[in-house]
């Protein structure tokens, strides 16, 4: 079997076990009697014909009931396209990834029903693009990054220093040889819904949360020429300007590395990211070229320091889609449930669940999955903005350790954990905690 990755969004893909479902264009509906006598026919992302059934499980289709906005997916309902149709995805003849002629869709929990015929049963399915003019969909390997910005008041940061207590006490109980069964004369499992309840308090009571889709394009790394600023700045800023426009915006993951016994060794600590983005202070989006004069004011030690070290620094370029007012209310909405929401458990290294005070972006918290982007468009302007994230493979690896190929093949020079921190002031405790 080759190393190299499958077409992500591709049945080929699915079949080698690296994703969960594909991304389909419908070019022909089949509606029967029921959902088992119904077909979707069409064509994956790299142009392989497949004939798919769309069978949810009951208990998804209960589970749809108690979610006002969302809708069991059937072939009848996205073979509707009429003024008042609920989930319509527009079917062309030549319909595919390459000529756009009608909608897309994301096939999830997929499985083979007859490889010779090429057909597959989905237990459910998402709309990523309704017509040929809609907003275009957008596949790769990424993460949804998400951001907790906490008031600074007294309560919130007597909650934050009492947090870190709890985390290092747990952590240290963990670390024994006989774990104890109490911590400060409570049962450990008290200790820790105590410990949940306090997460998720500062979760919920973070003064603004904002997401962004974030499109890792590994393909694109380059190796920086340290030896040749002039080279360096304008391969940056080259690939940061591919990415920014419509809306959107581009970034760069910079990775110092060195070849170790068996593989190359991620410097995880001397990470960089660079960001282009809005200027809300002046109202404006700035040029490309601020992004390197901020760098270079305060990265230019940083540079000389991985040279002088003998570090290479691959830079990987992003594309940053932010979340528009209806889809952040949305993965804000999922954290008023008593559960750690599905983009969490998605996107974020599980050691940094109970860490909402720290930035997940700069302790380098983020996993990498193949991810299908439903996109949205402002009215005025037709910014491209993120709708919806659906992750359809499993977690390839933290988002430092990918490959040109998006393969887990970097190692990182230490395991990524949390940096907990000092509260910036002490505080009088709450009467709650």
């Amino acid at each position: 079997m080759s190393d190299k990755r499958e077409i992500v969004g591709s049945l080929a893909a699915l079949r080698k076990g690296e994703t969960k479902g594909f991304v389909g264009y419908p070019q022909n509906y089949v509606v029967g009697q029921s959902i088992e006598t119904s077909f979707i026919q069409g064509v994956d992302q790299a142009g392989e014909p497949f004939t798919l059934m769309v069978v949810p499980p009951e208990r998804y289709i209960e589970a749809a009931k108690t979610e006002s906005d969302l809708i069991t997916p059937t072939v009848a309902l996205l073979a509707d396209t009429g003024r008042r149709a609920q989930m319509p995805c527009n079917a062309s003849t030549d319909n595919s990834a390459t000529v756009r002629t009608g909608g897309a869709f994301l096939a999830e929990q997929v499985t083979v029903v007859d490889a010779e015929k090429r057909l597959y049963r989905s237990n459910w399915l998402s709309v990523l693009q309704e017509f040929d003019d809609s907003p275009q969909c957008r596949l790769g390997v990424g993460y949804l990054e998400q951001t907790f910005v906490m008031p600074f008041n007294a309560d919130v940061e007597y909650k934050k220093q009492k947090l870190i207590q709890m985390n290092q006490q747990l952590l240290a109980a963990a670390a024994m040889d006989t774990p104890p069964e109490q911590i400060d004369g409570i049962d450990v499992l008290d200790y820790e819904a105590e410990r949940f309840q306090l997460v998720m308090d500062l979760y919920r009571g973070a003064s603004r949360k904002w997401f962004v889709g974030v499109d890792v394009q590994y393909r694109r790394i380059e190796t920086l020429d340290l030896s040749n600023e002039a080279k360096a700045r304008a391969t940056m800023l080259e690939l940061i300007d591919s990415n920014s426009g419509h809306g959107m915006y581009g970034g760069l993951i910079m990775r110092p590395v060195k070849a170790g016994r068996d593989s190359m060794i991620v410097q995880a600590d001397s990470v960089r990211r660079l960001n282009h983005q809005y200027d809300y202070k002046n109202k404006s989006v700035p040029p490309v070229t601020r992004v390197w004069d901020d760098f270079i004011g305060k990265g230019s030690g940083w540079l000389k320091a991985m040279r002088r070290d003998g570090f290479e620094i691959e830079v990987i370029p992003v594309q940053r889609i932010n979340c528009g007012p209806k889809s952040n209310a949305k993965y804000d909405k999922e954290w008023q449930k008593n559960v750690f929401p599905k983009q969490l458990k998605s996107y974020v290294d599980q050691s940094f669940y109970n860490s909402p005070h720290l930035n997940f972006s700069n302790q380098n918290a983020f996993l990498a999955a193949p991810i299908a982007i439903r996109t949205a468009e402002t009215k005025e302007l037709k910014d491209i903005l993120l709708g919806s994230m659906h992750q359809f493979g499993k977690v390839i690896g933290n988002v430092l350790e990918l490959d040109k190929e998006c393969r887990r093949t970097l190692e990182l020079s230490a395991p990524v954990m949390p940096r907990e921190f000092t509260p910036r002031r002490a505080a009088e405790p709450s009467p709650e905690y």
